[in-house]
C-alpha cells in the first residue's frame, strides 16, 4: 500500500518593473512588483523527482509571470487574477497560489499593498 505526500513548490519574489495602477501617472512611470507562486500537489510516496513530466518547469512559470506583467492593469487584483489563470493552465489539476505585492504605493506611510489568489 502506497501512501501519499503533500508537496509545495515555491518560487519566491520574482521582482519586475511594470506599469500598473489606478492613476495614469502610476501606469506611465511604472513601479516595482514582487510575485511569489506556490503550487500544491499530492503525490504518491513512491514517485521520484527525476522526470519533468512529474514536476513543474520553473522557467515556464517565470516566463508566464514576465509576459503577463508586461500588460497594463489598473488594479493589482485583476493583474493577480490574470496571472493565476495563465499559470493554472500549466498544470490545471494542481492548486496554485499567486501572491502579488505592489511596492512603494502612492499612499503616505504605506510601504506596499498585496493581493493573493489560491485555487
Amino acid at each position: 500500500m502506497s501512501s501519499s505526500l503533500e508537496t509545495i513548490l515555491s518560487i519566491d519574489n520574482i521582482r519586475v518593473k511594470a506599469h500598473h495602477g489606478w492613476y495614469e501617472s502610476e501606469r506611465k512611470i511604472g513601479g516595482f512588483y514582487s510575485i511569489s507562486i506556490q503550487v500544491f500537489s499530492t503525490i504518491q510516496e513512491s514517485q521520484s523527482f527525476d522526470d519533468m513530466d512529474h514536476s513543474i518547469n520553473y522557467e515556464e512559470i517565470h516566463e508566464t509571470v514576465i509576459t503577463v506583467m508586461k500588460d497594463e492593469f489598473k488594479l493589482i487584483e485583476q493583474c493577480c487574477k490574470v496571472l493565476f489563470v495563465r499559470l493554472k493552465q500549466l498544470k490545471p489539476t494542481e492548486i496554485w497560489q499567486v501572491h502579488l505585492i505592489k511596492e512603494d504605493v502612492p499612499i503616505k506611510h504605506v510601504g506596499s499593498t498585496s493581493f493573493c489568489i489560491k485555487g
